[in-house]
């Protein structure tokens, strides 16, 4: 024991001296946590069509994130782990634990412009993110929901001043593994993007297959800008297209889009007004979304971010108008609106 002991001494204080001689690598640690409470008008747990906000008088714990990061000359890794029903929505396609590897990526700096990024990653369709501390609403809109969530493969990246381009090739959107999906099938996707001093817009594209158990594949093209107006105003737009192929037979193709503006008023540091309005067209996708029922929807959402610290309190109303019965009313009859107020939490470190 005493041997062991004084090997245990030995080796820890050869690695005190190795640190004090060799810089460390540079690694980082962060996350998030969040939870909300929501009253449904219709008193309906399951009158909501969009993700992660799916219940009724009850308090709901979203979704634990934790990221870490190195990188040590040209080469990094990225892990993001997320734990809770956030984490299970997002990951629908592994299976029914809340714990799962959101991101798992490596990236590797060929040069100053250009790098490959290897692994799992996030989509790059869409404004909103999965994290509910990255947004400004609480609620997700209805092309978050009906979009891509992520992507498993690889991809490169070349920036030259303030334009990017980058191109990739994945397994089907929203697998892990080809295995999983039963399909050899691969996705592509592309983006070209602009960041400027106050502004950026990006043009992504992804096509391939989302249910390699079926016949269908899905293109989808989609614009991302925002605009910082002033130090207390902000603007964001994104404007999506989605084509539904079916490869057997041309008849049940189908398409759905949406456009969707954001404004952000910020009186105060701590303190912001957003809004969120959306307009998604369902009515060529019956059988895609079937849930909206070949309808268009009219989505306004208001939320408060109050901050505290690292702590953001999120009230939020929201009501959606359907053209067709797609929601349900107080008496389990179908109706065309849906309304309900939300109270949300989240926290950085």
């Amino acid at each position: 024991m005493k041997k062991a002991l004084s090997i245990l001494v030995i080796l820890l204080t050869t690695g005190i001296t190795f640190a004090q001689d060799t810089p460390a690598p540079a690694t980082t640690f962060g996350g998030s946590a969040d939870m909300y409470y929501k009253y449904d008008f219709a008193n309906l747990a399951g009158n909501g069509k969009t993700s992660f906000t799916n219940s009724h008088n009850s308090f709901e714990l979203g979704m634990v994130s934790i990221e870490a990061s190195h990188k040590m000359g040209k080469a990094s890794v990225f892990v993001d782990l997320g734990f809770g029903n956030r984490a299970k929505e997002f990951t629908y396609n592994d299976n029914s634990s809340s714990f799962m590897i959101k991101q798992l990526n490596f990236t590797y700096e060929i040069s100053d412009k250009f790098k490959v990024i290897a692994g799992s990653f996030g989509t790059h369709i869409g404004y909103e993110l999965l994290d509910a501390v990255d947004n400004k609403n609480y609620s997700m809109s209805y092309a978050f929901t009906n979009g891509p969530f992520f992507n498993t493969g690889v991809k490169a990246q070349y920036t030259s001043g303030k334009v990017s381009f980058m191109a990739g090739v994945t397994n089907p959107t929203d697998f892990k593994t080809a295995i999983e999906a039963g399909s050899t099938q691969k996705t592509f996707i592309g983006q070209i993007a602009y960041v400027g001093d106050s502004g950026s817009v990006y043009f992504n594209a992804t096509s391939g297959s989302s249910n390699p158990a079926t016949t269908v594949n899905k293109t989808q093209f989609d614009v991302v800008a925002s605009k910082k107006i002033s130090d207390k105003f902000s603007l964001g737009f994104n404007g999506t297209y989605a084509l539904i192929n079916d490869d057997l037979s041309s008849s049940n193709d189908e398409k759905w889009f949406a456009l969707i503006g954001y404004a952000a008023y910020a009186p105060k540091s701590n303190l912001s007004l957003a809004y969120r309005l959306e307009y998604f067209d369902a009515t060529d996708a019956d059988v895609t979304l079937a849930a909206l029922g070949g309808s268009s929807i009219v989505g306004n959402t208001l939320s408060l971010n109050y901050k505290v610290g690292n702590l953001t309190i999120i009230p939020e109303v929201r009501v959606d108008l359907s053209s067709e019965d797609v929601f349900m009313d107080s008496n389990s009859s179908p109706a065309s609106s849906n309304a309900y107020v939300l109270l949300g939490t989240t926290y950085s470190f």
